[in-house]
Order: C-alpha cells, then sequence, then structure tokens
C-alpha cells in the first residue's frame, strides 16, 4: 500500500529543508576555512568595508540623509516615477526576448541534479523547489533593504510597503523568467527556430513603438530646460507621451505590479497590493502550464523522431539531408598562427551574429537612420543629444566592458589542461583567450563610435572643432581601442590565474561577503589598469603632439599621437601577455583550490 499524500508531502518537504540548511552551511564552512589564505581574506575584509562604507554607515546615520535629494524633486514628477520605471521594464522585457537564447535554466548545483532529478519526483514539485528557495533570497534581500536598511524612505512611502512591494516584483521577475525560458523551449520543439523567433519579436517590437510613437511623434523632443527649477515642466511631457494608447495600455500591466513600491500611504498601498498579486498569480500559473506544455512537447517530438528513425530503417522514408553545417566566421588555414585558430574556434562558438557581414550591416543601417534624422527638422538637437549620449556609453563600455566578457575568459580553468597540452607556450594561451573577447568588445565600442562620430558630423559640427577634425580625432579613438580593451580584459584574466577560487564556474557559489569583496577588488583592478596604462601613452602622446603641432599642424598631429599612444599599449599589452604566460606555464589548479 501506498503511503498518504500527507506523509509523502512532509518527507519531501523534510528533505528539501534538509538538503537547503546543509548545503548553506558547508557553504558557509568552506567560504570560511578558504580564508585562511591570506589572498581570499583580503577579498572578505574588501567586502565588509564597502558594507560599512556605503551600507551600515548610512542606517546608523538614519534614514533622513537618504531623502535629501528625493526632496529637491518636484512632487509632481514623484507620481511619475511608477510609469517610467514601468516603461524601462517594458524595454527590459523586449530585449530579454530578442536576445535570449536556447535552454532553460533552472539554477540546480550538479549535486541537486544527481540526488533529485532521479528520485520520485514530479518536474512540478522540482520547479516548485526551485521557486521556494529563490524566494528565500528574495525575501531576504526585499525585507533587508526595507526595513533593515531604510530603503525606499524617500518615496514618502513605509518601509514594509516597500519592502513588500519589491518582494512582489523580484518575484514576478523570477517566474516570468522560468515561463518565459520554458514558452520559448516549446515554441522551439514545434518549430519555431532561435533567429525566426528573434526576427518575430524584433518585428512586433518596432511594429509596437511605430503604432506607440507615431500618433505622439510632434510631441517626442523634450522642452528645453534652463535649470533645476524648470525641472516641473517635463511633467505635462512625460504624460503627453505614455498617456496616449496603444502605449498606456502595454503599460498598464507593469504600472499594476510596480504600484506597491510606489505607494506613499496604507490607502494606496492596499488599493495596489490585489492587482499585484493578482500578477503574480498569473505569472506562477503561467510557469506551471509553461513546463507542463515544454514536457508534453518534448515527449512527443522525442516519440516523433523515434516513429522516424523506425520507419527510416524499414526503408519507408528516404534519409534526410544532414543540416546546414554552422557557417565559420573565416576561413582557417591549415599554417599560421595558433592565435587565428584560437579566434575562429571562439567565433564559431558563439554563433553567426558575431560575424563582420553583420557588423557592417548594423554600420551601414545605423548611417541610414541617422542621415535620415539629419534631413529633419527637428535632427541637429537630437543628433547631439544622442551623439553625446553614445560617446558616454562608449566610455563606460571600456570600463565595464569586462565585466560582461568575463564569462568567456573564465572557461581558461575548464581547458586549460588539454591546452598545456598543446605544443603551446603560456604566452600563446594566454593570447589565443583573450583574442575573441577582444575582438566582440573592440567591436562594439567600434559601433558605439561610429554612431557618435556620425550624429556629430551630421549635426554640422561647431568653427572649434569641424567635421574634418572630427573624423581624425575618431579614427584615433579607434586606433586605441583593440589593445586597450586587451589591457581591460587581462584583469579578469589575471583574476582567473590568480584567484581560481573565485571564478571557477560553480553555480549558486555567486554571493558571499568574499565575492562582494572581489567584485570590489576587481573593479579598482579595472581603474588601476585603465590608469597605469593610458599614463605612459599619454605623456608620449602628449609631447608628440605639441611638437606635430606646432610643425604640420593639429588634425595631423592628433593622429599622430594616437599612432604613438596606441604603440605604447601595444608595447604594454606584450609586457603583460609575458607575466601571464608565465602564470600559466606554472599552474597547477589542483593545488590552487586546496
Amino acid at each position: 500500500m501506498s503511503a498518504p499524500a500527507s506523509n509523502r508531502f512532509t518527507a519531501v518537504a523534510g528533505a528539501f529543508v534538509y538538503l537547503q540548511v546543509t548545503s548553506l552551511a558547508n557553504n558557509l564552512r568552506r567560504r570560511l576555512q578558504r580564508l585562511r589564505q591570506p589572498k581570499y581574506l583580503l577579498g572578505a575584509l574588501a567586502g565588509a568595508a564597502y558594507l560599512y562604507a556605503f551600507v551600515i554607515r548610512h542606517m546608523l546615520q538614519g534614514a533622513q540623509s537618504q531623502s535629501q535629494v528625493m526632496q529637491h524633486v518636484p512632487a509632481v514628477l514623484l507620481s511619475d516615477l511608477p510609469i517610467v520605471v514601468a516603461l524601462v521594464l517594458l524595454l527590459f522585457l523586449w530585449l530579454e526576448w530578442l536576445f535570449a537564447g536556447d535552454g532553460v535554466e533552472l539554477g540546480f548545483s550538479e549535486t541537486e541534479i544527481a540526488f533529485l532529478f532521479p528520485a520520485p519526483l514530479t518536474r512540478t514539485a522540482l520547479i516548485q523547489y526551485n521557486l521556494l528557495r529563490s524566494q528565500l533570497l528574495i525575501f531576504f534581500s526585499a525585507f533587508l533593504l526595507g526595513l533593515v536598511f531604510r530603503r525606499g524612505g524617500s518615496l514618502n512611502g513605509h518601509p514594509l510597503q516597500y519592502a513588500t512591494g519589491l518582494w512582489l516584483l523580484l518575484s514576478m521577475g523570477r517566474l516570468h523568467l522560468m515561463a518565459a525560458s520554458f514558452t520559448r523551449e516549446r515554441l522551439l520543439l514545434a518549430g519555431l527556430g532561435l533567429w525566426p523567433r528573434r526576427l518575430l519579436v524584433l518585428a512586433a517590437g518596432l511594429a509596437l513603438a511605430v503604432a506607440s510613437l507615431w500618433p505622439i511623434r510632434d510631441v517626442l523632443v523634450p522642452p528645453s530646460l534652463s535649470g533645476w527649477s524648470d525641472i516641473a515642466r517635463l511633467h505635462p511631457w512625460i504624460r503627453g507621451i505614455v498617456g496616449q494608447t496603444p502605449l498606456a495600455w502595454l503599460l498598464l500591466p507593469l504600472q499594476w505590479a510596480v504600484a506597491p513600491i510606489f505607494a506613499t500611504d496604507a490607502g494606496s498601498f492596499l488599493r495596489a497590493l490585489p492587482a499585484s498579486l493578482g500578477l503574480l498569480v498569473l505569472h506562477y500559473l503561467w510557469a506551471l502550464r509553461a513546463q507542463v506544455s515544454f514536457e508534453e512537447g518534448s515527449i512527443a517530438h522525442a516519440r516523433k523522431r523515434a516513429l522516424r528513425h523506425a520507419a527510416r530503417q524499414q526503408g519507408q522514408l528516404r534519409e534526410r539531408p544532414p543540416g546546414k553545417p554552422r557557417s565559420a566566421p573565416f576561413t582557417l588555414h591549415a599554417t599560421g598562427a595558433p592565435v587565428m585558430a584560437f579566434l575562429w574556434k571562439g567565433l564559431l562558438a558563439m554563433g553567426p551574429l558575431y560575424r563582420l557581414r553583420n557588423w557592417l550591416a548594423a554600420c551601414l543601417i545605423t548611417y541610414a537612420v541617422i542621415q535620415w534624422t539629419a534631413l529633419q527638422a527637428w535632427g541637429r538637437p537630437v543628433l547631439l543629444a544622442f551623439g553625446g549620449g553614445f560617446l558616454m556609453i562608449a566610455g563606460w563600455g571600456l570600463l565595464f566592458g569586462p565585466m560582461f566578457m568575463q564569462r568567456s575568459v573564465q572557461r581558461l580553468l575548464q581547458t586549460l589542461d588539454i591546452q598545456k597540452a598543446a605544443p603551446l607556450g603560456g604566452r600563446q594561451i594566454a593570447l589565443g583567450e583573450l583574442v575573441t573577447p577582444t575582438v566582440v568588445m573592440t567591436a562594439v565600442l567600434l559601433w558605439l563610435l561610429w554612431i557618435a562620430t556620425l550624429c556629430f558630423v551630421l549635426a554640422g559640427g561647431s568653427a572649434a572643432f569641424p567635421a574634418t577634425r572630427m573624423i581624425v580625432a575618431a579614427l584615433g579613438m579607434a586606433l586605441l581601442m583593440p589593445p586597450l580593451c586587451a589591457l581591460m580584459l587581462c584583469v579578469p584574466f589575471a583574476g582567473n590565474l590568480y584567484f581560481p577560487a573565485w571564478t571557477t564556474p560553480n553555480k549558486g557559489a555567486g554571493r558571499g561577503v568574499e565575492v562582494m569583496g572581489q567584485r570590489m577588488i576587481f573593479m579598482a583592478g579595472y581603474l588601476l589598469a585603465l590608469v597605469v596604462a593610458l599614463l605612459p601613452a599619454a605623456l608620449l602622446a602628449g609631447l608628440v603632439y605639441l611638437l606635430a603641432n606646432w610643425i604640420v599642424g593639429l588634425t595631423p598631429a592628433l593622429l599622430l599621437a594616437a599612432l604613438c599612444a596606441a604603440g605604447v599599449l601595444v608595447v604594454e599589452l606584450r609586457l603583460v601577455l609575458a607575466v601571464l604566460g608565465r602564470r600559466i606555464d606554472a599552474f597547477d589548479l589542483s593545488q590552487e583550490l586546496r
């Protein structure tokens, strides 16, 4: 006889609780043991110092200092914050559907996969366990920010209301990401591939953008502000944009989701709570239904493949021609520099998006859009604003780009033993592992620089900085980007080699004070690498510029100075690669992770 359902539920829940508690305890014990090594103790101290400087110290000072900035914002603009946040969330959801890849990521560790998946548990029970486990971190983070650190007090609401609203929003986000991943996999099984789905999402997003913005195209230009006192004039401009259909309909569910966070009193919070809870329940039901639909589709797909395979064996169907192989990024010759083989392999693994033809197509499309904007009567101020914005994004991308490319260099530890068995030196391995993220990061920054330069040039420039001088300055910055990107990427690459326990891929190990300290150390490393790399290059470029400006003029002097600075950066990169190569030659992962 089978055990009652209540007993089975109690046993399963007890096992889940035991697994979670012991995992947390073992994780904490392992982290404390690792602090015996000075380099990991340094990360924990840096994380503790960050917590004190930016969190605990402000908490001890009280919540009054948190609202100093918000007190100067007009009350009428505070009422627009939910709409602005909803607009940002709408853009984020569209980008997530556009750029998300294949695969369902539930966040189970290898141990949980080994023990839980073969157990007599339904997939729904596993998903519910995963959701409940994620709720621990979401609940702790939301209520820690709201109740302990008094975040949200500057919004004129109670911290408990802010914490509850933040918990609801983060829980909805978690459910949406899981349900969306199951839905995308179900569409893939139904025959809608990755790129057709991306094209469909892109077309739907562009169609909705045109339908939303075309009726209000005459009011898109923001009003001119003479100072901070005129900032309240943005309120009617924002309302005039988001109050028109169909944009207002698109933003309405997202406004319901964020309304509890921005509630100013208990009455408005209670009125906003049912709609937010309803959205949470709908996301939960969507996640469960998407999971069931995905499993049914997987079973049907497997059964169909089995029947077709049996039919082929019986001669009832002809063999299907093999699928089209993935196109190579470029022709790889039998002989040549090893770095080209690393680049070929890296670009091939990243997929067909990272091809030169796609980059050229993006440049041509942006040129056509900017050229059309320049022909409009309102084009010049818009081009100047977008030019400055994209130039700022490129500058921030140079500093924070290595953080987004970290995963590309973290795979080094997985294949280092295999690469060291090949007839390659440590310097060749270091250069090969760095070349693909460097090329990708450089391509993105060059595209941003291309957009900024086009905006400034087609806007007409100025008397002090004509179009020719802007083009030469852009060429100079383009010469500096490849070696500078490589030097910045050497920081996470060196972190792999000198702090392997921080960067070893391990699901669920990306939290804690030690990891926070690690990120602070890496951020300081990015800044230090940028300053150390640019200082000698800037000194030599300044001397060459002064001399060339006196002899040949300003415009050729800019290009000569950029060439000299790029040469200095290349020499620095060679020295850094030599140091990393010696580290690779002497690296032993088994000794590092003791």
